[in-house]
């Protein structure tokens, strides 16, 4: 509670003392002006903070540190988590495609013997045809 009383009175003072300057035409308000102020006070400030809220501490850098080669660890047990996955993925795929060539051999052969077929039954005369018509009739209905 008193670092926030004393960055609050901090800053009030601050403000009246530019207001004084404003007042007596010390300050002129330009965008350099602005950016020059801002500046000065800025080091200040960061002084103050660092001062009262002790961010950059050797614990508080230490523990960044920690989490920091934590979360490299956690990211490299991902990464091989995944690596592994892609892997068995990928050999998946390969099994899959080498399933696919299969068929479309298979499809090829069968599209040869349905040409071929094709071809048989043109030759045929029409007794031929018959008998092989009644093989496959009663072979259906056995």
């Amino acid at each position: 509670m008193k670092k926030w009383i004393i960055i609050i009175g901090s800053i009030i003072v601050v403000l009246i003392v530019i207001g004084v300057l404003h007042d007596a035409g010390y300050l002129n308000f330009k965008w350099t002006t602005l950016t020059n102020l801002f500046a000065a006070l800025a080091g200040p400030y960061m002084l103050m903070k660092n001062k009262f809220f002790n961010r950059n501490s050797v614990s508080t850098v230490q523990e960044i540190i920690e989490k920091s080669k934590q979360g490299l660890l956690n990211d490299e047990e991902h990464r091989q988590e995944y690596d592994a996955k892609i892997a068995e993925k990928e050999n998946e795929i390969k099994a899959l495609e080498q399933h696919i060539v299969s068929l479309d051999k298979k499809i090829n052969a069968i599209s040869q013997q349905q040409a071929n077929v094709h071809q048989e039954v043109q030759a045929m005369s029409p007794e031929q045809m018959m008998v092989e018509f009644e093989k496959y009739y009663n072979e259906k209905d056995d």
